[in-house]
């Protein structure tokens, strides 16, 4: 690939994510974000012939839906910092530039806050004009909108400017966006405060925004008429708090680089104590001068930088410790937690994995803890912060029943999970065995999400897997439910009798057998290859012998089916089921038969599912690690250590293209 047709995807791929980013709608988390936008800037920096084509400007394209003007100044964004030679690097350039010291040394270090930027123009001290950033140049005018915008005065008392500019960030406070949201529908709710402030402040309809709790908090200024307005950025702070705008009150005066980074730490520290969300802090040239003397590039300040928090983790406090039971009747306990962003993402739970770990880790409830969330990986808590641990730490006690009560919890030997020792008879695995029955990657019933399967088994409409197909005959009760009506429930039984079109892998994934996953259920389907050949073998005495010639057939999968079909029950449950679908029986005629194929990375065309499920169609296996039986290792973007083993094993590896080309 040629760097300028490489650089041109790179732009594409940022300008998408920067428009998502800016109009509430984001596709990835943030620091997939930020590390998109660090490798754009790296290739202007390594390619600067490419510097006439980067014209992405620092925002998004302003929306048609509201009036468009031109900003008196541009409205720029920040660089951004992740360390402190990141911080010592920028101010550094920054006096090269000058050819000189920045005066006293002396800068403001305040919030970042995670929000919606905003440009308010005060001409003879009355509030006139309200823009969006937009790209930087053109902002969307949202003047209607921001009457009742808490720290917004609508007068200013104290300026000597006839015309001023004042930008800031719009803003939830987390308790705010916790209420809007519960009054919300489910598919109206926002991820995360920022989205909520976007999605709010940018309404057509302006009663929708005023009844909103919205926050403005300033951090900067772009026009002003007179010079000698401020001398100081600590100065226009003062003429902030005098004419009552809301201040974050954690600015604050610093001289130099490392008292910076350890306020900066300190801060990161107790974000979550802070009432609104920050993402970082920003560090700014206190003297007004240097900061007219150093101006801007195309794009950001040479007097300003954002030292972004590490958008992985994030520190908060444990509530309590709850525990999950699933449907193999693996005991999990779980953190509940303080709400944090991480990421751009709410996290209020986090898993804890098994007993073995909150004693490894020493987690107690009232804990703060660090709680990492990498990609989209389940939070989890990475470390205890003991320097704030306090005598109103609880240590958690291992429980010896399940929730369910009637059984006691067993830790099978060379395993760290423990479990629940009433298998199906435990209520808890039996609500989760239906609600992995109707999932995606199952039987696939739209409609049935976890809270209609537990209201469905309350209201006795549900007692077994079979009686999802007959919910037709509570056509009344369904449409007389909350939230239901007869539209949710005709959708609910399309999506039931769509369900019965389906593979006879699925069906026995869908099962929930322990061991039994996607991979084993495709080894025993084209073992079966039909639902007639299914109720024929599965009675056979000699069935363990002829499952043990399957190869990559484990003995625990082996005897976890044959112990599921010992039961007359679930035996005759699952013929019952087979007798209402439409499973088309597997043909074993395909010269990549028996072929494994293992994906690792991000791919851009597929997804992983879609890539998967094309390759069983092609008889493919499915593999689950990188080992000398692999045949093809297809990876895409951040592939990791399965490619290196695979090259260093010589098993082929296949770009996502050249698997598109394999299997066509």
């Amino acid at each position: 690939m040629s760097l300028k047709k490489k650089f041109l995807e790179l732009k594409e791929q940022l300008s998408k994510h920067n428009n998502a980013y800016y109009n509430a709608t984001t596709l990835i988390s943030d620091l997939e974000y930020d590390r998109l936008k660090s490798k754009y800037e790296q290739f202007l920096q390594e390619n600067p012939k490419f510097a006439k084509l980067d014209n992405l400007g620092v925002g998004a394209k302003p929306s048609s839906k509201f009036k468009k003007i031109k900003h008196i100044s541009p409205m720029l964004s920040l660089a951004n910092s992740f360390n402190l030679d990141d911080l010592t690097d920028f101010f550094d350039k920054a006096e090269n530039f000058l050819n000189k010291k920045i005066s006293k040394n002396e800068f403001i270090v305040d919030c970042k806050i995670d929000g919606v930027s905003l440009s308010l123009t005060y001409q003879n001290n009355k509030l006139v004009k309200s823009l969006t950033r937009g790209d930087g140049i053109i902002g969307e005018d949202v003047t209607r909108n921001v009457s009742n915008i808490i720290g917004i005065p609508k007068k200013l008392k104290y300026c000597k400017s006839n015309l001023i500019e004042i930008r800031g960030e719009v803003f939830f406070n987390r308790e705010d966006f916790d209420s809007l949201n519960k009054q919300l529908e489910e598919k109206s709710k926002f991820s995360n405060p920022r989205n909520a402030a976007s999605g709010s402040l940018r309404q057509i309809d302006n009663s929708v925004t005023e009844n909103r709790p919205l926050r403005f908090i300033p951090h900067g200024y772009g026009h002003i008429s007179n010079d000698n307005e401020f001398i100081t950025y600590e100065n226009f702070l003062e003429f902030c708090s005098k004419n009552e705008f809301l201040l974050s009150k954690l600015s604050k005066k610093l001289n130099n680089y490392e008292n910076i980074d350890i306020y900066i730490n300190e801060i990161e520290k107790f974000r979550n104590e802070i009432p609104f969300d920050i993402d970082g802090m920003v560090i700014k040239v206190n003297n007004i001068k240097d900061q007219i003397d150093l101006g801007n590039t195309s794009k950001y300040p040479r007097w300003a930088l954002a030292a972004k928090f590490d958008a992985e983790k994030a520190l908060t406090k444990v509530l309590n410790i709850d525990l999950q039971v699933g449907r193999t009747g693996a005991i999990t306990p779980v953190a509940r937690l303080n709400p944090i962003n991480i990421g751009g993402v709410m996290v209020s739970n986090a898993t804890l994995h098994n007993f073995d770990e909150i004693k490894k880790k020493d987690i107690r409830i009232n804990d703060s803890v660090w709680v990492k969330r990498a990609g989209d990986v389940i939070p989890y808590i990475s470390k205890v912060e003991k320097t704030k641990r306090t005598k109103n730490s609880l240590v958690f006690k291992i429980p010896t029943y399940c929730l369910c009560g009637k059984f006691k919890i067993i830790k099978t030997e060379g395993e760290t999970v423990q479990r629940c020792g009433g298998g199906i008879k435990c209520t808890y695995q039996y609500i989760e065995s239906l609600k992995h029955f109707v999932s995606k990657k199952a039987m696939n019933i739209d409609g049935l999400g976890d809270k209609q399967i537990e209201k469905f088994i309350e209201l006795k409409f549900i007692s077994r897997k079979l009686d999802i197909y007959y919910l037709s005959n509570f056509q009344k009760e369904i449409t007389d439910l909350e939230g239901f009506g007869l539209k949710s429930y005709e959708n609910l039984i399309q999506s039931i009798e769509k369900s019965k079109k389906t593979t006879l892998s699925r069906f026995l994934f869908s099962l929930g057998l322990r061991y039994v996953g996607e991979n084993n259920s495709e080894l025993l389907a084209n073992y079966f290859q039909s639902t007639e050949n299914f109720k024929k073998l599965i009675k056979s005495k000699n069935l363990y012998l002829e499952l043990e010639n399957i190869d990559g057939l484990g003995t625990k999968a082996s005897n976890s089916f044959i112990e599921y079909f010992k039961n007359k029950d679930y035996l005759s449950e699952s013929i019952s089921i087979l007798n209402l679908l439409d499973i088309e029986i597997i043909k074993d005629n395909n010269s990549l038969s028996n072929e494994s194929i293992l994906f690792t990375g991000t791919l851009n065309e597929l997804s992983r599912d879609r890539a998967k499920d094309l390759a069983k169609k092609k008889g493919f296996k499915i593999a689950s690690n990188v080992s000398n039986k692999l045949n093809y290792l297809v990876y895409g973007e951040k592939p990791g250590s399965k490619l290196k083993k695979a090259q260093e094993l010589k098993i082929r590896t296949l770009t996502e293209k050249e698997f598109l080309k394999l299997i066509n």
